[in-house]
């Protein structure tokens, strides 16, 4: 098996998302008030001391082709993505009220890296262990590569969310939902669950509020609930975030979660002026992708060793 890399920019044509999906979603908002009854509902008075939030990065180091030369599969190629991926959790020591006081520091770090192609190279390919996709579409090598960092990301989890009362893990909590006191955190919005008055409560929410918890079948299940950080406009859908807890809790612990992020997420809340994702990008989550990307390692000498790599496979 030959392997030859392309010469683009590794990072161009990188969809950092799985591909999309057209489910139909499905709500249940009686979870926690009757929907004629939805109002914003403020914060506990007290929240979580510890709290751990994890995040993932990926990179893709190089694009390359696979060529199979055998007699009777001469000339068929395939694509390849060399990537590489990092995982870390941040624990944040909290007050217990709603304040700024928070101490924190990074508690477990990971890092991975990846040949992900339909087929196997057949022989050590230097950095890249070989990972075999379904198919040899682009985008299922993508989604391949952000499933391999989401098992990291649940890895690390699993190492540390039994010394917290809270696990906020970035992104969507599909796939990670049997770890305890867990919540996925959304960031940004691409489609809006709430129709009518239920919507209108999320624009009215004041910083520090959320909806009540509603539940959602979209693609698979789970509770979920909308949150205002402070430090952007109160109007609209602007500093709102969502969150999402297991399908399998009760309905009571899944409310507990969501009182919880509500004490203890909005103090963690980055600022405009040092990140332009803010307020939703907390702070912890800011420096923690900041030090998983440097962990990734020298992209320039990893596109080395990978076309090193590519001259040894076709001797």
């Amino acid at each position: 098996m030959q392997i030859t890399v392309d010469a683009w920019d590794p990072s161009f044509a990188d969809n950092p998302e799985s591909p999309s999906r057209s489910d139909r979603a499905v709500v249940r908002a009686d979870i926690e008030l009757e929907p004629a009854d939805w109002r914003p509902l403020d914060a506990p008075a007290s929240g979580p001391r510890r709290i751990v939030v994890v995040d993932g990065v990926r990179r893709i180091d190089a694009r390359v082709e696979l060529l199979d030369d055998a007699p009777e599969r001469r000339g068929e190629r395939w694509p390849g993505l060399c990537v590489s991926w990092a995982a870390g959790a941040v624990a944040c020591d909290l007050d217990g009220r709603r304040s700024a006081a928070a101490e924190a520091s990074v508690v477990e770090v990971a890092v991975e890296r990846g040949l992900f192609a339909a087929v196997d190279p057949g022989a050590d390919f230097g950095r890249y262990p070989h990972r075999r996709t379904e198919s040899a579409d682009p985008g299922e090598l993508i989604a391949s590569a952000q499933a391999a960092m989401a098992e990291l990301e649940a890895k690390v989890s699993s190492m540390v969310a039994m010394d917290a009362e809270l696990s906020v893990l970035d992104g969507p909590l599909r796939g990670r939902t049997r770890l305890p006191n867990s919540v996925g955190y959304i960031k940004s919005h691409h489609r809006s669950y709430l129709q009518g008055d239920m919507n209108a409560v999320v624009e009215r929410l004041r910083p520090g509020q959320r909806t009540p918890v509603f539940h959602l079948m979209s693609g698979w299940p789970r509770y979920t609930w909308y949150l205002r950080l402070p430090g952007a406009s109160s109007r609209g859908w602007a500093g709102v975030a969502r969150l999402e807890a297991a399908d399998d809790l009760s309905e009571e612990a899944a409310i507990a979660l969501a009182d919880a992020t509500a004490a203890s997420l909005p103090p963690l809340g980055s600022a405009a002026h040092k990140d332009a994702r803010a307020p939703q990008n907390l702070t912890p989550i800011a420096g923690l992708e900041r030090r998983l990307k440097r962990m990734l390692g020298d992209p320039r000498l990893l596109l080395r060793s990978v076309r090193a790599a590519s001259q040894e496979s076709g001797r």
